[in-house]
């Protein structure tokens, strides 16, 4: 989903491994920000690789780890970030604590919904929305009070609104279900009544407080129990639609609470850990100090407090943050588990306190790009479960926000890193451009925000590429990166031996181009160390060709006779092949394919448009040797591991479906996607294939995973903002 603020970074991001200076810095500056939040979090991992995990991973300590870690991910853009995220998680079994009612118990689910809405596997959430619908089932009729561990049942403390109600709300969100929204609600408010004091606009931690005081009389208001209760607020905002009916009470809370904090602010940037009792409380606490900046920030990026009082507060709070970083990324001064206030030192750390460092830098991270003058602004994400490697750009809508587009030469700058990104324009075989083909791969939920600038920009070197052979009897090849394909032209009907219908698939295991020079070779079906064309097509639709279909016949076409160049370049490469008309089934049918192929996939896309209406088939060949399937029509995936050949290792062939199908079928040699055309005739779907030498994808398992996740993305295509 999009938010109302800009968003950042590409994948690579590097950090310094040095100690950064801990200067004060009115200017907000993305890559200190990035900087930081990179050591800070790489630190925490590495040490809880190092010397283990203190608490167990399902612990709420590490529930806070997890909310800064995930925010971290998608600015940081790198694939690794969610995989270890994903392991966490797979260590826990998708599930909470053990004591099924305790709200520290189940912040962990906040995690499990946020993944379960990119990847959408629903293992993810299974034991948590089961929890979470007893938890709404029950009457919550008890009296907050703190007696007969009614914490095990109830949010009597104020730390339970960071722990429970964002993880339903997170819940809701993802599986759209209200019903989790409106407990978390019900139950918040419950507990606001019992302990938020309206006067001082602050939370007591529980009952046990309401008569105790400080050294100086004061009322015993914590920091980091109040930093829980800021976080909460943000994070069920963030997961309440704009037109709740209990919206606006959250905001004037939020607000309220924002506003007296802003006051409490010590002389050293921080929050110490008595918030009316700071001189009782000499050091920094970073925690507490943490959620109130995150908190704040997102208030200021979302338009709920005012950026000329705030940003003030939260410049000074964030070099408090920063100078309590180590110069290995150790982060110091946070208070160690308590429900009071407490001592700390700057030896002193836990892994809440480093979740909310990461959360408060990101909300920063957003105000600082918002606050560079770009001529123009494209912020790109990632919905889908798997990596995205280009991102298309509408032509005509940037230029619309940025006129010297159409003037002159232009280069696209990541807006954190300021580095270059690789472009290539798309014709489509006109003339003028309609779109922007951007190299700039998207981890699984990971964003980017890229920029323009006039300016020659850097050579791309070629990663896609495509030609008609006449050399070699009128076949056109393709490749990128990773594969490489071709289709017959009419010239080889002219050897029977030799002739073949459907789509060639040759094994590479190189990414430089290679169509040229393999034409060149004396024997191509060799592996010389760049591969070879092992792949038999013959008489068949060969590694997902299509042909017209009825129940008795597939009604093969004869081989191409005209050819057309539409996009020739670094990334993306299309061509259209033209057909001759034929009987299928007592018509006369022709065909026009669109064939693109795009860097760093293992497929390429087939838009097919007939003549006339008509039922179609995609195939894969079956060989006699026993393989492996798989058909998985609800996604519209088939895919097949060939019999693995002794010298030449294993290849895979795959097909995606974008037209439904309307139903898979093992028949006459082949795989079939049996498929009614859709408007104007058409059939769009992506085949390709894998081989093991190759590296990338080595078993069926694999191969079949990398063509379940490419129809997610199909689903859940890269979205684009433009500013």
């Amino acid at each position: 989903m999009f938010y109302t603020w800009k968003k950042w970074c590409l994948a690579g991001i590097a950090a310094a491994s040095l100690a950064l200076p801990a200067t004060a810095q009115e200017r907000l500056q993305a890559d200190t920000l990035f900087t930081y939040m990179k050591k800070v979090n790489d630190w925490q991992f590495k040490n809880l690789e190092r010397k283990g995990w203190t608490w167990q991973k399902w612990d709420w300590t590490n529930g806070a780890l997890y909310a800064g870690a995930y925010a971290y991910a998608e600015i940081a853009n790198d694939p690794a970030n969610f995989e270890r995220l994903l392991r966490i998680s797979e260590d826990n079994g998708w599930n909470t604590g053990p004591r099924r009612l305790f709200a520290d118990d189940y912040c962990v689910g906040q995690l499990y919904a946020q993944l379960y809405r990119v990847y959408g596997e629903e293992p993810m959430i299974r034991r948590w929305r089961s929890l979470a619908d007893s938890i709404g089932k029950l009457p919550h009729d008890e009296p907050l009070d703190w007696k007969n561990s009614i914490h095990l049942r109830e949010w009597a403390w104020c730390d339970a609104l960071f722990m429970g109600p964002p993880a339903l709300a997170y819940l809701s969100t993802a599986t759209n279900d209200p019903s989790y929204l409106e407990t978390a609600v019900k139950l918040w408010w419950k507990t606001s009544d019992f302990l938020y004091n309206k006067s001082e606009r602050l939370y007591y931690r529980d009952a046990r407080y309401f008569d105790k005081k400080e050294s100086n009389g004061a009322n015993v208001f914590w920091s980091r129990g109040n930093g829980w209760v800021m976080g909460g607020l943000v994070r069920m905002l963030a997961n309440m639609p704009a037109n709740h009916p209990s919206r606006p009470a959250f905001e004037k809370q939020f607000k309220d609470m924002a506003t007296r904090l802003a006051g409490l602010q010590y002389a050293d940037g921080t929050w110490h850990a008595a918030l009316l009792d700071m001189d009782s409380y000499p050091s920094k606490e970073t925690s507490g100090t943490g959620f109130f900046i995150y908190a704040m920030a997102w208030g200021v990026n979302n338009g709920l407090l005012p950026k000329k009082d705030f940003r003030p507060v939260l410049v000074k709070g964030w070099n408090a943050l920063q100078q309590s970083v180590h110069a290995d990324g150790k982060l110091g001064f946070v208070q160690k588990i308590a429900d009071s206030p407490g001592k700390t030192t700057f030896d002193d750390t836990e892994v809440y306190g480093v979740g909310a460092f990461l959360l408060a830098g990101t909300e920063l991270l957003k105000m600082a790009l918002a606050e560079q003058k770009f001529p123009v602004t494209v912020e790109v994400y990632n919905p889908a479960g798997a990596v995205a490697p280009l991102s298309e750009l509408d032509y005509a809508a940037v230029a619309a926000k940025w006129k010297p587009l159409r003037k002159g030469p232009f280069k696209i700058i990541n807006a954190v890193t300021g580095k270059e990104v690789a472009y290539q324009l798309i014709t489509e075989g006109g003339k003028q451009p309609v779109k922007i083909l951007v190299d700039a791969p998207l981890a699984p939920g990971g964003r980017a925000v890229l920029t323009f600038a006039e300016g020659v920009p850097a050579p791309v070197e070629p990663k896609t590429y495509g030609r008609y052979i006449a050399e070699r009897l009128d076949d056109y090849a393709w490749e990128n990166d990773r594969v490489a394909f071709r289709m017959y032209g009419r010239a080889l009907e002219s050897q029977p031996k030799h002739n073949a219908y459907g789509v060639d698939f040759w094994n590479k295991r190189t990414e430089k181009m290679i169509v040229n020079s393999w034409y060149k070779r004396t024997n191509y079906h060799k592996d010389e160390g760049e591969g070879l064309d092992g792949y038999s097509v013959g008489f068949t639709l060969g590694a997902g060709g299509i042909a017209p279909y009825t129940k008795d016949s597939i009604w093969y076409s004869r081989n191409y006779t005209g050819h057309r160049m539409l996009d020739s370049g670094a990334l993306r490469t299309t061509f259209e092949l033209q057909y001759e008309p034929w009987n299928a089934d007592g018509k006369q049918v022709s065909v026009v394919k669109r064939v693109s192929i795009d860097a760093h996939s293992q497929l390429s896309r087939m838009e097919i448009t007939y003549t006339a209406p008509l039922t179609a088939a995609v195939g894969i060949v079956k060989r006699p040797a026993p393989g492996t399937e798989y058909f998985g029509e609800q996604d519209g995936v088939m895919g097949y591991w060939e019999p693995a050949s002794p010298k030449d290792g294993t290849t895979g062939i795959g097909v995606v479906m974008v037209t439904p199908v309307k139903e898979m079928a093992m028949e006459k040699g082949h795989l079939l996607s049996i498929v009614p055309t859709a408007e104007g005739n058409k059939v769009v779907y992506y085949t390709g294939g894998a081989w093991d030498k190759a590296g990338l994808i080595t078993n069926s398992g694999e191969w079949f995973n990398y063509l379940r996740q490419e129809a997610q993305k199909l689903r859940k295509p890269v979205q684009v903002r433009i500013y």
